[in-house]
């Protein structure tokens, strides 16, 4: 067995490993860390982004699947779940995911927006357009962000009317 470090030298080495894109040393970075459940949230958490830059859905969907129900307080669970589940299974099961998600964290934002861009793909402009309206009124940034989703394309003209697309937004 390698030298153990301390938790954080461990973790800031696997950060530094993931934005250089070598996973296998990520992977023996983590594997040094404590099985308690701070770590072992962060661990998962971190795997959950390498299945995502390596494009292993059905990996990331089990994990934040499994994250979500362990730590439904957390939004960011549910989005991955859906973002995985969008691509390893179907649109409207990702969907299904963050309407329920949206009855547990009414004012996330984040949870608005995706379902914003889940109805916009599925032709549902004018639901899009109120989700995208409710998730600005909670967070501004997602103006910008609407403005150069690709999954957005279809109500550009609308967001460009009500004003999005100018300066300083």
């Amino acid at each position: 067995m390698a030298h153990r470090l301390k938790p954080e030298v461990h973790w800031s080495r696997a950060v530094g490993y993931l934005e250089l894109e070598m996973f296998v040393q990520v992977g023996e970075e983590l594997d040094m860390l404590p099985e308690d459940q701070f770590w072992r949230k962060r661990k998962s958490a971190m795997v959950i982004e390498i299945s995502q830059r390596q494009k292993n859905w059905v990996k990331m969907r089990q994990l934040a699947e499994q994250m979500r129900h362990k730590f439904p307080d957390e939004p960011s669970w549910w989005v991955a779940e859906a973002y995985a589940t969008r691509r390893s299974l179907s649109l409207i099961k990702a969907r299904d995911i963050l309407l329920d998600g949206l009855v547990h964290h009414y004012e996330d934002a984040t949870i608005r927006y995706n379902l914003a861009c889940y109805a916009c793909l599925l032709g549902s402009l004018g639901e899009c357009l109120d989700f995208l309206k409710e998730a600005v009124s909670r967070d501004e940034r997602y103006k910008k962000m609407a403005m150069e989703d690709e999954d957005l394309e279809a109500v550009r003209d609308a967001l460009r009317s009500l004003g999005w697309d100018e300066e300083g937004v």
